[in-house]
């Protein structure tokens, strides 16, 4: 059955989340540097134990693709070139980031962890990717 991976691609890092193998629930992995990503990738997961790949897409607050979707998209080509069978979702990634940090902040984090891109990076992937799931798992 797999796992579904979650990223949240940026210009520097790209944030990672991983579903649990029954896939109704999502967690933050980290981060790593995006020009490094698909040696991460090919070198930790194989095809055989993924479900799937949920990619974010960033757009503007009307809806339209942004300069990052085209870097997310390029991204997401190279990592279906891997692994051609697994299927490829897009999900809207609009304000994740900021949830991510509100999270943070509600939980009570210290401001060093709600100024650290990397740890929230990581829980925007995982927002990503929750955010799949759950349409995913709608009856």
């Amino acid at each position: 059955m797999g796992i579904w991976l979650g990223l949240d691609v940026g210009a520097v890092r790209t944030g990672l989340a991983e579903s649990d193998p029954t896939h109704s629930m999502a967690f933050p992995v980290g981060t790593h540097r995006t020009a490094e990503i698909l040696l991460y990738l090919t070198s930790h997961y194989r095809e055989a134990d993924l479900a799937g790949l949920v990619l974010g897409l960033p757009k503007d607050l009307m809806g339209r693709e942004t300069e990052g979707s085209q870097h997310a998209r390029t991204l997401g080509e190279k990592i279906h070139s891997l692994w051609p069978s697994l299927p490829l979702h897009w999900m809207d990634e609009r304000y994740t980031s900021k949830m991510a940090a509100q999270a943070a902040h509600s939980a009570g984090a210290k401001s060093r962890v709600k100024k650290d891109k990397g740890m929230l990076d990581a829980a925007s992937a995982c927002l990503i990717l929750d955010s799949f799931l759950t349409q995913k798992n709608r009856p």
